[in-house]
């Protein structure tokens, strides 16, 4: 292929090769060059620095499995509060609550709109007494305190459903539950995953694309040790596709997963 040499400004003369020539190079599709050797290539994505892409990082833990049925990999499924995520909830504006009158800092709830566009809204906890938001959430990807660490469990909740919660003292929730942007393609790069019994526990990614039903997309067996799975040719995932980490098997036993995601523009 023509080589060119930026230093001359003309292209490459094997009789007078005097500069060094980068022979193979990746770029994006406005001829930025990405960097793609080991960690480094994915440290311009989390600087923010590479236009077009973006990176997701969900972690959850389930401080005490059900037994029996799959759990969500979330806090609200601990003692078999609620085992499986409320996907199948209308859109809608959030309510927060604690369970301490002593929480009165902000918390932050992050997700996305009506049409899946990124939504966020910062609301003043008000002790026991529920406090309403004015932003419609269809799905609600994060929540975590601004000023105070928590010191009871905060609920967000549509309508009376708990959407999301954050576990005395964490100051951030802890759920593996993730839903696709509008207008984005979400590449999974791994997930990892730890049990505290050694029991059979079995944990799956299920991933529902827009319109359709969840279906499992990868499975690992824990037995009081820890995993993780890498995916050289990462999942792709559409846009507004529901991704639900959810865990079967040893009853009372803590889970803790995570994993990561590229997000691109469409």
């Amino acid at each position: 292929m023509a080589q060119y040499s930026v230093s001359r400004g003309k292209h490459y003369n094997l009789n007078m090769n005097r500069d060094i020539h980068e022979v193979v190079m990746i770029a994006d599709e406005d001829g930025n060059i990405i960097n793609t050797f080991g960690a480094a290539s994915n440290v311009i994505i989390s600087a923010g620095d590479l236009a077009g892409y973006a990176g997701v990082h969900k972690y959850g833990a389930v401080l005490g499995t059900a037994g029996s049925g799959w759990s969500t990999v979330w806090t609200a499924a601990d003692n078999s509060a609620n085992q499986l995520y409320p996907w199948n909830l209308s859109a809608n504006t959030i309510t927060v609550v604690s369970s301490s009158g002593s929480d009165t800092g902000e918390v932050t709830i992050q997700g996305l709109d009506n049409n899946y566009d990124f939504a966020e809204e910062t609301l003043t906890l008000n002790g026991t007494t529920p406090v309403a938001g004015i932003v419609t959430f269809s799905r609600v990807n994060r929540a975590f305190m601004n000023d105070d660490t928590n010191v009871g469990k905060i609920q967000v909740k549509n309508g009376t459903t708990v959407v999301t919660e954050i576990s005395t003292g964490y100051g951030q929730t802890l759920q593996c539950i993730y839903t696709i942007p509008a207008g984005k393609t979400g590449y999974l790069m791994n997930i990892h995953a730890s049990a505290s019994k050694n029991q059979e526990t079995i944990l799956s990614l299920f991933a529902k694309p827009f319109g359709g039903a969840f279906r499992s997309q990868m499975i690992m067996a824990l037995y009081q040790n820890n995993q993780q799975l890498d995916f050289p040719v990462p999942l792709k995932f559409t846009e507004k596709t529901d991704l639900d980490l959810r865990v079967n098997g040893a009853s009372n036993a803590t889970i803790g997963a995570d994993f990561s995601i590229i997000l691109v523009d469409n």
